[in-house]
């Protein structure tokens, strides 16, 4: 996996479209209800004594002191909008935290086929909401402590600055990331090395979660943070032998070789020939890939249409006047070449031992992602549709 600073907020947005899945919307909806009820609560609460206040007031001073009603009142809503900025937060994290440590087992559950199996959600929900709310409450006091110098460097002009949104951006991609490292049983300090070793994607990811701070914003993106943090641990901090793929789809040309994930719809891949063999599509530099790309209008045209799309998806660089492609007389057309039943799985990303319903399912949901007319590739589209007609004869 590429180790680019932006690739941590990538996760995030991710993430966003992991929880718009129907298996996990209920580990986003019940806690936003409930944050919903108990700040609808406290407001009405802080209202409703603030009028017993100042009905008080109007009953012991005099009447041509009535004007105050009117200072006091913008004063009490300044205070009230402050309050909730920067309590909404610790109190939604707070009550979230115990659906929070489902929904990152669901969200592994639903990227590696692999359920953790820990029992009924229900009960193991009720049995862990008290030691879940003190670790969360630990991450708080951690969180305090380490704000106390940065705080105190604020007073620094810039650097201070940028050193409390470095802060900032570590202690958010600590509190989502405890929640899928922790389902594995990762102690505090044993999470904290894994996430320093790699800064920048934790320090990426960080600050586009920063973006949940914001008070009602704050109910979509803390959910997509946590799914967005199980994405991340399973694709670059968990044990490559952990992790099997099922929903990956891949696609081999004689140049490069696409790898498709089924539910975000991201590509990467590896470059299979010429002086960049066995490099990353991700790792390698988007001047390098084009030169790659003109090799291949030259020599191969599958290749070049495959390392289009990759260019396209990935890096947003689209050929819009392609020069020829080069089809050697002597060699066969692409199209007249059968493809084997261990490329047709490899594309579609299936088991040896797929049945007619799986080999459906996978061509339905690839076709969706991939097919042009929703901002896919042709090129992918016809590899997809040949290796279900492989499958099925």
């Amino acid at each position: 996996m590429a180790n680019h600073s932006i690739s941590g907020a990538g996760y995030l947005f991710e993430g966003i479209r992991l929880i718009a899945r129907p298996g996990l919307r209920r580990f986003v909806l019940i806690p936003l209800l409930v944050n919903i009820l108990v700040f609808s609560g406290a407001i009405y609460v802080g209202v409703t004594q603030f009028e017993r206040l100042m009905g008080s007031l109007e009953a012991s001073v005099p009447s041509w002191l009535s004007w105050l009603d009117w200072i006091l009142w913008p004063i009490f809503l300044l205070l009230l909008l402050v309050l909730v900025f920067y309590g909404f937060s610790l109190v939604a994290n707070l009550i979230a935290s115990p659906f929070n440590s489902l929904l990152a087992e669901k969200v592994e559950l639903v990227l590696t086929g692999q359920p953790l199996d820990q029992g009924n959600d229900g009960a193991r929900m009720l049995a862990e909401l008290i030691p879940t709310l003190l670790d969360e409450l630990g991450k708080i006091v951690y969180a305090l402590l380490w704000a106390i110098p940065f705080l105190m460097l604020l007073f620094v002009p810039v650097v201070g600055a940028f050193l409390w949104f470095l802060y900032t951006s570590w202690i958010l991609v600590v509190e989502y990331s405890d929640y899928p490292m922790g389902n594995h049983g990762l102690k505090f300090r044993e999470m904290r090395r894994r996430l320093r070793g790699r800064r920048s994607l934790s320090l990426s990811f960080g600050a586009a979660a920063g973006m949940g701070m914001i008070p009602v914003l704050n109910f979509l993106l803390m959910p997509s943070a946590v799914a967005g943090a199980t994405a991340m641990w399973v694709r670059e901090f968990k044990d490559a032998t952990h992790y099997q793929g099922p929903h990956e789809s891949k696609v081999a040309t004689r140049y490069v070789l696409l790898a498709i994930d089924h539910l975000s719809g991201r590509i990467g891949g590896e470059i299979l020939a010429g002086p960049l063999q066995g490099q990353a599509l991700e790792q390698t530099a988007t001047e390098d890939l084009l030169d790659l790309l003109h090799t291949c209008y030259l020599t191969d045209a599958e290749s070049a249409e495959a390392l289009e799309v990759y260019l396209s998806r990935a890096r947003g660089h689209r050929i819009d006047e392609p020069p020829p492609r080069h089809r050697p007389e002597a060699a066969p057309q692409p199209q007249t070449i059968l493809m084997d039943g261990h490329e047709a799985r490899a594309i579609l990303g299936i088991a040896p031992d797929a049945g007619p319903e799986e080999i459906k399912t996978a061509h339905r949901r690839l076709i969706q992602r991939l097919h042009p007319d929703r901002g896919g590739s042709d090129y992918l589209a016809a590899r997809v549709n040949e290796a279900k007609r492989t499958l099925t004869g």
